[in-house]
């Protein structure tokens, strides 16, 4: 082999996935077919809508890959390699490449290719891994901001917090807000939020009062006023403004304030649409009126598809619809059967309690009842109230479980001690079938009442739980009774069940495989968050999972998600009933092609855990 060659053999083989290549005699045949190409910087190497026939390695310089919009997706440097996935496509490329500087590239023809990632299991995992690279940009390209219901509250704040702190006097506080052109005040001590001064409350308090101007704030301000995290939708702040009678939200960022949103905020960003869906449930005052409204959810939810919201924004406007559902019928239902004898907390399950919600779905519940409660004397009432509530939901859209796991039904509707018993029951002597079916239970979130109540059962869960390890054991098999559908080859497996035989069930098959996953995950790590990308940024941050692997997981629920909702959009666009079974032939080419990648990934994390939590027990 001449210099050249030698020279090129040399610096493939010092880069992955080569590298890990055996067969030397291989490669040097295919050294002499590798052609090299000079770009100077600004110049195509694949141009936008060209077919493509070679496999490049950068040997120097960098080049950039862009989108059909020109968007830039990622720069690659020396050593790495790209026009793999054109290749795997038959040439076809949805990127287009260009040099950023002066390089120096080597041509390897496809053949080569294609051979090795057929005949040589290193050099296909190399790609395979890509896979979740291409998955993560095909995501990110799907993105977008849309309502109220699914922005940020951050992108509500239009100027910096305006503050004073707690021995300025109102005279002071007046003037501050004049000047500012504000109608809050932030009171602030060594820059942590400890109250807030409206301009109704300087009316009400001091001038109303004949409160002298000397007035130290502090004494007419809110203490402690109820705040928005800056991860928050800003249609949590419309719920809480609604609960609460409050006008003004301060937005706090690692515990310091950094805006407020008012209620003109929120009128001017949206005038219309689905925010304002939550805010006449809780203006009904009967059944009828509640149930002219919940005709109006699939509007919502089609508007939300069609303007792009992802999966997660989506999940949470549709699950606080269906919770302000829940409060208000409770409400109702307190107003029909008088005050409630002691203290209850009505908890969400499932779904709406990862807030991942979406347009079909049916009632899971429970009722955790005061230690006081006493079956003689309360249980009427409560029985009453939950079978009232319940069947009222289901009037609204939200059908009754089939599994009878509801508050109506006498077992879900006991005192914290008794619930606190059954977890420990199903903890410290797990039964896998029983967990199958009961594992719902561990995704639990307080809604109305007395919310501590919740708060104290999900402590003793997740330390229950984190000290057994056998729980996990069957936890993580369960997670695996759920396979993705794919076949050899990377074919989709058909479900092959009477009307269905030509369709699989992306939640059944997808969808539920990684909730149950990060379920685990989160129990060993004794996360208290219940979304379940909020569980993969507490792993991830534990460093529970291989770098990226959480973010490759967060990444696979995005895109079977998105192909679930647009697909119940579709029919509910054709005048069908929704529902999550899809027939491969009726997804894009897009589509199909990234759900193998999301489906792949799902598919070893389940080897994953199968290892991780193996043969353990308590």
């Amino acid at each position: 082999m001449d210099v050249e060659l030698t020279e090129i053999l040399e610096a493939i083989c010092q880069h992955a996935p080569f590298n890990d290549i055996a067969e030397e005699a291989l490669l040097s045949e295919m050294t002499k077919e590798i052609e090299i190409q000079y770009v100077r910087a600004g110049e195509w190497v694949i141009s936008p809508g060209t077919l493509n026939n070679t496999l490049f390695f950068i040997r120097s310089g960098a080049i950039e890959a862009l989108s059909r919009k020109d968007k830039l997706i990622r720069r690659m440097n020396e050593g790495e390699l790209f026009g793999y996935a054109s290749l795997l496509r038959g040439g076809k490329s949805s990127q287009s490449m260009r040099a950023i500087e002066d390089s120096l590239l080597y041509r390897i023809p496809a053949r080569w290719f294609l051979k090795l990632y057929e005949e040589n299991d290193t050099f296909s995992d190399f790609f395979e891994l890509a896979r979740e690279v291409r998955l993560r940009l095909a995501m990110d390209s799907q993105s977008s901001d849309v309502s109220l219901m699914t922005c940020p509250v951050m992108s509500l704040l239009r100027r910096q917090p305006v503050s004073t702190t707690a021995d300025s006097d109102i005279l002071t506080a007046a003037q501050i807000m004049t000047d500012k052109r504000v109608s809050s005040l932030l009171i602030t001590e060594q820059d942590e939020l400890i109250g807030i001064v409206t301009d109704r409350d300087l009316r009400t308090r001091a001038l109303a009062k004949g409160l002298p101007f000397d007035t130290p704030i502090s004494d007419i301000m809110t203490p402690d006023p109820i705040v928005m995290d800056s991860r928050d939708y800003a249609s949590e702040a419309v719920l809480k403004m609604m609960e609460r009678n409050v006008h003004h939200l301060p937005v706090i960022k690692d515990n310091r304030p950094i805006g407020v949103v008012s209620t003109g905020d929120i009128v001017q960003k949206e005038s219309h649409g689905s925010v304002y869906l939550i805010s006449d449930i809780f203006k009904q005052s009967n059944i009828e009126g509640l149930q002219a409204i919940s005709r109006k959810m699939t509007h919502t939810f089609t508007q939300l598809v069609v303007a792009d919201a992802n999966t997660q924004m989506i999940g949470n406007a549709m699950s606080h619809i269906g919770t302000a559902f829940v409060k208000r019928l409770l409400q109702l239902a307190e107003d029909q059967f008088g005050k409630a004898p002691v203290p209850y907390c009505f908890v969400a399950l499932g779904s709406q309690a990862r807030e991942e919600q979406i347009i079909k779905t049916d009632q899971d519940n429970a009722l955790i009842l005061s230690d006081k409660y006493d079956e003689s004397l309360h249980g009427e009432y409560f029985e009453k109230l939950s079978e009232w509530v319940c069947q009222n939901l289901d009037k609204c859209g939200y059908d009754l479980c089939s599994g009878d796991i509801m508050a109506s039904n006498p077992r879900w509707r006991q005192p914290i001690s008794v619930w606190k018993q059954y977890f420990t029951d199903w903890i410290r002597e797990p039964k896998a079938e029983a967990l199958l079916r009961l594992s719902i239970f561990f995704d639990l979130r307080g809604i109305y009442g007395d919310k501590t109540l919740a708060t104290k059962l999900n402590r003793h869960i997740r330390a229950e739980a984190k000290a057994h390890s056998g729980f996990l054991t069957f936890m993580a098999r369960n997670a695996n009774q759920r396979k993705p559908p794919l076949g050899f080859f990377r074919q989709f497996v058909l479900d092959g069940e009477g009307k269905q035989s030509r369709t699989f069930n992306l939640k059944e098959r997808g969808i539920a495989p990684i909730i149950d996953i990060v379920r685990v995950h989160a129990l060993a790590i004794g996360s208290d968050k219940l979304n379940t990308l909020e569980r993969l940024e507490d792993i991830e941050a534990e460093g529970l999972l291989p770098d990226g692997r959480a973010k490759d997981l967060a990444l696979a629920l995005e895109m079977i998600g998105m192909v679930r909702i647009r697909h119940q959009k579709d029919q509910i666009d054709a005048g069908e009933t929704p529902n999550n079974h899809v027939n491969p032939a009726n997804l894009s080419s897009f589509e199909k092609r990234h759900l193998r990648d999301a489906f792949d990934i799902v598919s070893r994390q389940q080897e994953f855990i199968k290892f991780r939590y193996a043969g353990k027990r308590s």
